[in-house]
């Protein structure tokens, strides 16, 4: 007989301060990340079934910043973000089995490029439309999206074989792969980012990755280590001819504000948003008013 497959999705979506308290992430994953994506860098999330990759890539996408054009393309709708400038597409089946009225991921991704968006968001690649959207990393069209892969190399094989068959040249736009985890640990389940990688070059005549783990999870101490370096970071140091220690020193300000973030229990979407906002268009009043909170909790 038929057989129904129901989803049920959140209607408000994972903040970065529930990543934090789920342990999904830490703050200084989050402030790194925070700050790649505000500075355009492609981003793929990886991982197997149910490792919590969309509920990431809707954390990972709050921080683009508000006065940015978010075009997003999704074969089931499960993003939900704040921006107003913010064009959500999704793609449909033809009527009564036919191709008569499809609307396919490629065909929205082709016709995205029309609209000129800042930032583009894929729900997942999986085929064709992989290449259209490498081609807008290519050309400067900053790209966030998921895949099911284990890890770098799964990931890598995966767009250089049928049906994506992607070139090493095209490969060569990906900055970063986020490979998440569905641990189970003694009956509890959990998700974790496993590590966060950096695809420094693609070899054009093996296709053969040149890469840097910049973030690690160590699984006996349900914990999150820096590796110590950063291609990524050097590079858009290099591009905006600033020194990499102030990005470092950013980036810990951005982890401070993360952490206070989760110690003083702001979980709710319009309240992290409101904060977001502030730390970027007005920080001296986001620290003052941080100060502010500290003050209070030692009087207390």
């Amino acid at each position: 007989g038929p057989t129904f497959s129901i989803r049920k999705f959140r209607e408000v979506p994972f903040t970065p301060t529930d990543m934090i308290r789920l342990n999904t992430a830490s703050a200084e994953m989050l402030a790194y990340l925070w700050f790649v994506v505000e500075n355009g860098s492609n981003i793929l999330i990886t991982g197997g079934v149910s490792t919590g990759k969309t509920s990431l890539l809707n954390t990972v996408s709050l921080f683009i910043p508000t006065s940015a054009k978010i075009v997003s393309i999704e074969d089931t709708r499960e993003l939900n973000l704040p921006h107003e400038n913010w064009i959500p597409g999704v793609a449909r089946v033809g009527f009564a089995g036919t191709s008569v009225g499809e609307v396919t991921m490629f065909e929205l991704l082709r016709e995205s490029f029309r609209q000129n968006p800042d930032y583009l968001i894929v729900g997942e690649v999986r085929g064709k439309e992989a290449y259209v959207m490498f081609q807008g990393m290519a050309s400067g069209h900053a790209s966030i999206s998921t895949m099911h892969a284990g890890s770098v190399d799964d990931v890598l094989k995966r767009l250089q074989t049928h049906p994506i068959n992607l070139s090493p040249g095209l490969l060569d736009s990906l900055d970063i792969v986020v490979v998440m985890i569905h641990a189970r640990e003694k009956g509890k389940s959990a998700r974790r980012i496993r590590e966060i990688v950096e695809i420094e070059s693609i070899d054009i005549s093996t296709g053969i990755p040149h890469i840097n783990k910049a973030f690690g999870w160590i699984p006996s101490q349900d914990a999150f280590e820096y590796k110590g370096s950063s291609w990524v970071l050097s590079k858009i140091a290099a591009m905006r001819d600033i020194d990499l220690n102030s990005i470092l020193k950013d980036i810990a300000r951005r982890k401070k504000f993360l952490s206070w973030m989760y110690e003083n229990n702001i979980i709710d979407l319009n309240d992290v948003v409101k904060y977001l906002n502030m730390y970027t268009n007005n920080p001296s009043k986001m620290e003052n008013i941080m100060a502010g909170h500290a003050e209070e909790e030692k009087q207390r």
